[in-house]
């Protein structure tokens, strides 16, 4: 046969066997044992996608803890080194959710042994933020102060 057109012969495929036929309709489509590990391959990927997500949220939300001790703790640190006057002494008190303490005490290093005049000081200021699972942060530094205010 050939192309009116063209003059080329037509391309000619021989009609399908029987056999072939019958080999080719039993592998058409999934069998129920590949559709089930399918599935499971699926399901295992799915588990591990939702164990990730959510040690992300508990990542995010103990930064955001942290990211809150860090700011109270800042602010009282500049509150107790505000002045001169820095007297020894320990405070308690909660704030946004967080216990926190700020201890002032005298430096007792051996290089802090300074023969000052005026009755000036070398203090330690240490402030500690208790964060709810236990963990805690603690912000310290030295400040000159008097002794009697």
């Amino acid at each position: 046969m050939k192309f009116e057109s063209t003059g080329l012969r037509a391309a000619f495929r021989p009609p399908p066997s029987t056999e072939a036929a019958g080999a080719s309709s039993a592998n058409a489509g999934f069998t129920l044992f590949e559709t089930l590990i399918a599935m499971l391959v699926l399901s295992i990927g799915l588990a591990g996608l939702f164990e990730a997500n959510g040690r992300a949220l508990r990542t995010v939300g103990t930064a955001a803890d942290y990211a809150k001790a860090r700011v109270i703790a800042r602010g009282l640190l500049a509150d107790a080194t505000t002045g001169w006057s820095i007297p020894p002494t320990s405070q308690n008190g909660s704030s946004g959710g967080f216990q926190w303490a700020i201890d002032v005490a005298p430096e007792t290093s051996p290089w802090a042994k300074v023969d000052v005049r005026d009755g000036w000081k070398l203090r330690r200021v240490r402030v500690t933020v208790a964060l709810g699972d236990g963990r805690e942060l603690v912000l310290t530094t030295l400040k000159f102060g008097r002794n009697n205010g």
